[in-house]
């Protein structure tokens, strides 16, 4: 493993930093790549510049990503490559110690405990070297929210990981580690089950903050939806006889594509098909490429990576429906963004995500909760199946009509993949979701917390 130390990217305004009433936010992941929670660090650096612009904010992170957008916030970034991932470049057992001492070296000299730790997905288990190394720091009176967006507990191999290094290596009590119970120590989740698993493994409620995620779409398009529309079935050379059903997310394994290719092959002649953007993790690709192969040989029509033809806005304000065939969401950002665009949303529904998003009076009329199909003479959750047992039920229902129908008739709910919701429906979402996940509103519910741990 390397050890490269590039030391402050760009500085902030010097004017700025003299407004700082005192509270310093240091903010830490370990990468600033494209994804869900470089977008969440973006969205927490803009509502607070804007609601609390005195705020002294500083990022600490293993590999820099958007550069721009941190630059033309005036805000300093600082890139240590030991704070990046190690699960998937595993460093051997003797050079663990050493990278134990970089890292809390490195995090001493940037962190004083008059700052505000906020770090993002620390017990994920990309880095236990991280997590050991904050919660030390905790037990020395650093003040720390823990912000959960996703959990190694959910991932076998990331639980492994940690109890391998944390325990294994270091001889510490891993859950101890990944929880610690100190009054300078909170938790934040981003639905209300996770929320509530973290109260159940021995964290007091007080601790932990439910925080959902905003959800903004700064829009730079002007077009009209008929004007989008003619956009892109003009750029793509669609013709206009069909509706556009759009998935709206980078293919990995837990969103499921292979679903979609299901209902592709159900429904080949009504719609388009349109796969936006490709994956970018390695073994990702490998099943991503997999999957555009079976669809190439059985001749089901998709449109791939569409999102890197045509403008992705005007993709989404031009669509009929935005899909969702995830297994697993953390807050469910998809299930919520394409409404602000005058888009419905229809999909698998995720009901730990939804509970809390119908909650908030966000409604959705076109989810379903399971496609049932035959598979080996029982009736099985196709989204539960392995992606190769997914290919041979895709493969027998696109060589038989009888079973085709045989799959419809099971699930007469897919139908609603061409119905309209109507145009009131489209205008109380768009309301809700403003009113319910505003930048202002998490500011201030960030702002509160950092009060609470100073």
């Amino acid at each position: 493993m390397q050890h490269r130390h590039f030391w402050i990217i760009f500085r902030p305004n010097i004017k700025l930093a003299a407004q700082a009433t005192g509270m310093k936010i240091i903010i830490i992941h370990h990468h600033l790549n494209p994804g869900g929670v470089t977008r969440i660090i973006q969205s927490q650096v803009s509502s607070l510049r804007k609601q609390f612009p005195a705020t002294d904010i500083l990022i600490l992170t293993g590999k820099m990503g958007y550069a721009e957008f941190f630059k033309d916030m005036n805000i300093p970034v600082e890139v240590f490559p030991e704070l990046d991932y190690l699960l998937g470049d595993e460093p051997p057992d003797d050079k663990l110690d050493l990278l134990k001492s970089r890292i809390s070296s490195f995090l001493n000299e940037k962190i004083s405990k008059d700052d505000i730790v906020h770090v993002h997905n620390l017990n994920l288990g990309k880095n236990p070297v991280l997590t050991l190394a904050i919660t030390e720091m905790s037990h020395d009176g650093y003040k720390v929210f823990n912000h959960c967006h996703d959990f190694a507990e959910d991932r076998k191999p990331n639980m492994a990981y940690l109890q391998q290094v944390i325990h294994g290596h270091f001889g510490q009590d891993t859950r101890s580690v990944m929880y610690p119970n100190l009054p300078n120590y909170l938790y934040g989740t981003i639905n209300t089950f996770d929320h509530d698993r973290i109260i159940k493994s021995g964290i007091p409620a007080e601790r932990v903050i439910h925080l959902p995620n905003p959800v903004h779409f700064e829009t730079k398009s002007r077009l009209t939806k008929a004007e989008a529309r003619a956009s892109i079935y003009h750029t793509l050379g669609l013709e206009k006889t069909k509706p556009l059903i759009t998935y709206p997310v980078r293919v990995i394994r837990r969103k499921n594509i292979g679903e979609l290719i299901l209902l592709s092959a159900l429904y080949p002649n009504q719609a388009y098909w349109l796969v936006t953007m490709p994956p970018q993790n390695p073994e990702e690709v490998t099943h991503y490429n997999a999957w555009k192969k079976f669809c190439a040989d059985e001749k089901i029509d998709l449109i791939w990576e569409a999102g890197t033809k045509v403008d992705f806005e005007e993709l989404l304000i031009a669509t009929n429906v935005c899909i969702s065939t995830s297994v697993r969401e953390g807050f469910g950002m998809v299930f919520l963004e394409p409404w602000l665009l005058g888009t419905p949303v229809m999909g698998r529904n995720i009901s730990y995500v939804t509970k809390d998003l119908l909650e908030s009076g966000v409604e959705f009329p076109l989810l379903y909760d399971e496609i049932t199909v035959d598979y080996e003479g029982k009736n099985l959750d196709f989204g539960q199946l392995e992606p190769d047992s997914q290919k041979a039920v895709i493969k027998t229902i696109n060589a038989n009509d009888a079973v085709k129908k045989l799959v419809k008739d099971m699930n007469p709910k897919l139908d609603m993949l061409f119905e309209s919701t109507g145009d009131d429906l489209i205008t109380h979402n768009k309301l809700r979701i403003k009113q319910e996940y505003s930048l202002e509103n998490y500011a201030s519910r960030l702002h509160e917390i950092y009060r609470k741990l100073a």
